[in-house]
């Protein structure tokens, strides 16, 4: 439970006659604040010379006590750390920076790169050792070599992407995905081991469990391709690539209750072992394709098989990959970038928003489980909602598929970019900030309805290898957003931060605004086989010739075609 508001503000001479031992000079705040918390049991309160601020100047700005006037008359600033709140573990996602101890001080490790939805559920259960410790097994990282591991796994994610889509494409989801989920449970059944031995050891290994987690979502979207109808797509999408939030929503506190009854080792050997299990039943349950499952009826098979057809098996699956007509389609291009668009507002938001709340209203949504884990919900929630919506909608034919498309793309960005542009001028009201937080991620779960589809309408028997190239895309720019942040927000002012979202939110202007515009839901010529196009175009020419001739043999138009 948190508690906004700073009860006293005294100055260093009051809270040593109140009997109150001073904040030390040279000494971290948060090692001081554990070290006084323990001392006075679960409740413990940090007191620090107020400094005078004016209304939306943050303390970084005015006395280093990040916080911001609560009111047009308040002469003071709260620092956002001045605040009673009983011990709680940080429950924010693996993305977020979290603190470290090393030796006698706490040092805040930076940002991940970035995170996107899709890879919350490959990394929502990766706990860094550093920060969970009993006393007979600690493991102690500088601020550097803990960022150095929790970006590990994103290098490795990066790499895979479009390698795991074409694998599926060539060899089955099954086998990809099956074996990437593989491959990453026994590594992190490896990981405490890998910790001991040395830091550098731990850093390859979640570079191996993300490389093998980088193949996950591509490969998945080559079976989504084969086995469900376009117009039922948008509702399975929205379930099934947004069940990760409702994964890090449970991972998160039995994360927390296995480290504080058993040890963070043992996070590890847990859910290493569940992914084992999965492996099993997804290898006997999963099928590549509805002519290879067994227990399904033949009605059911029919119905799927007719449905997807039109882009799967209409014609042969080309041989090669057509690389060169992926660079020059248009409406790829633009579903790539709705993809970008997407993926640098949510990462700021994942990653960033916290930090705003933090810096220049005083209040860590981080330190409240609950708070955490809403945003993940919302998200979920409302993506599934549209996911229903939008098949309602098409099933009756309200409303054609390209409307559908950049209907819920508009949600995912306009929507979302006018909650950002607004949490920058709610001023201090840490209460409304923190509101809006959950309604930003609901707005961005649209577009499991939105862009994410388009990648299925273009190309069917592509859908894994255009997916990885615009997750690559997506991600080599959301890795900037950290860079971007630090380098707009300096003083961490209020109105450096509303550049920030300014910034953020045209981004997401520009990128729906070339969705509406260039998108397309027809399927690509180069979905389809070359060879195939010629022999039919050489086949209609042959049929053509051939009547001509009977036609000037028999003297008649009257005549039969040549079969």
């Amino acid at each position: 439970m948190v508690k906004i508001g700073l009860p006293y503000i005294r100055t260093e001479g009051q809270a040593t006659q109140a009997g109150r031992v001073p904040y030390p000079r040279g000494v971290s705040r948060v090692a001081w604040g554990r070290q006084r918390g323990r001392q006075r049991g679960s409740v413990h309160v940090l007191y620090k010379a107020a400094a005078p601020c004016q209304r939306g100047v943050t303390a970084h700005s005015a006395a280093r006590g990040d916080g911001c006037c609560t009111s047009s008359s308040e002469s003071v600033c709260r620092p956002s750390w001045a605040m009673s709140s009983t011990p709680t573990t940080d429950s924010s996602s693996g993305a977020s920076a979290k603190a470290s101890s090393a030796g006698n001080e706490t040092v805040s490790s930076a940002a991940s790169p970035a995170v996107s939805p899709m890879e919350q559920s490959a990394n929502s259960t990766d706990v860094e050792p550093s920060d969970i410790s009993l006393n007979s097994d600690k493991m102690m990282l500088t601020g550097a070599q803990k960022g150095l591991v929790l970006g590990a796994f994103f290098y490795g994610y990066f790499i895979t992407n479009i390698p795991g889509g074409r694998l599926a494409e060539m060899y089955g989801t099954k086998r990809v995905f099956g074996g990437a989920i593989l491959v990453g449970g026994l590594l992190d059944l490896l990981t405490p081991v890998a910790a001991r031995i040395h830091f550098g050891v731990l850093i390859g290994l979640r570079t191996l469990i993300g490389l093998s987690h980088g193949m996950v979502y591509p490969a998945l979207n080559v079976m989504v391709a084969k086995w469900i109808p376009p117009l039922e797509r948008p509702r399975f999408i929205s379930f099934t690539y947004m069940a990760n939030c409702l994964g890090t929503i449970v991972a998160l506190p039995m994360c927390g209750l296995i480290i504080a009854e058993v040890g963070w080792p043992t996070v590890f050997y847990v859910s290493g072992s569940m992914s084992l299990v999965w492996v099993v039943f997804w290898m006997t349950l999963m099928h590549d394709t509805p002519e290879e499952h067994p227990r399904i009826s033949p009605e059911e098979r029919q119905y799927i098989v007719d449905a997807v057809k039109a882009g799967t098996n209409a014609r042969n699956k080309p041989k090669k990959t057509p690389w060169k007509s992926f660079m020059l389609s248009v409406p790829l291009w633009a579903t790539n970038l709705a993809h970008v668009g997407s993926m640098f507002g949510f990462n700021l938001l994942l990653t960033q928003l916290p930090t705003y709340m933090s810096s220049v209203l005083g209040f860590s949504i981080r330190s409240n489980g609950f708070l955490s884990s809403l945003p993940f919900l919302t998200q979920f929630l409302a993506s599934v909602s549209c996911g229903v919506l939008g098949d309602w909608l098409l099933t009756r034919e309200y409303i054609t598929v390209s409307t559908s498309r950049k209907m819920f793309a508009f949600v995912s960005h306009i929507m979302t970019a006018i909650v950002l542009v607004t949490v920058g001028y709610v001023g201090c009201n840490a209460a409304l900030a923190v509101a809006l937080f959950p309604v930003a991620t609901a707005f961005s779960g649209a577009y499991c309805s939105g862009h994410m589809p388009n990648h299925l309408d273009l190309s069917p028997n592509f859908a894994g290898t255009i997916l990885g190239v615009g997750n690559s895309l997506a991600f080599m720019v959301s890795m900037c957003v950290p860079v971007i942040v630090g380098a707009m927000t300096p003083d961490q002012s209020l109105q450096q931060w509303q550049s920030v979202f300014w910034v953020t939110a045209a981004v997401y202007a520009a990128t729906w605004l070339i969705f509406a515009n260039f998108a397309s839901t027809e399927i690509q010529p180069w979905n389809f086989a070359e060879d195939d196009e010629k022999t039919d175009m050489e086949s209609q020419k042959f049929l053509e010739n051939e009547k001509k001739v009977e036609i000037v043999k028999n003297g008649s138009a009257d005549t039969k075609e040549v079969s």
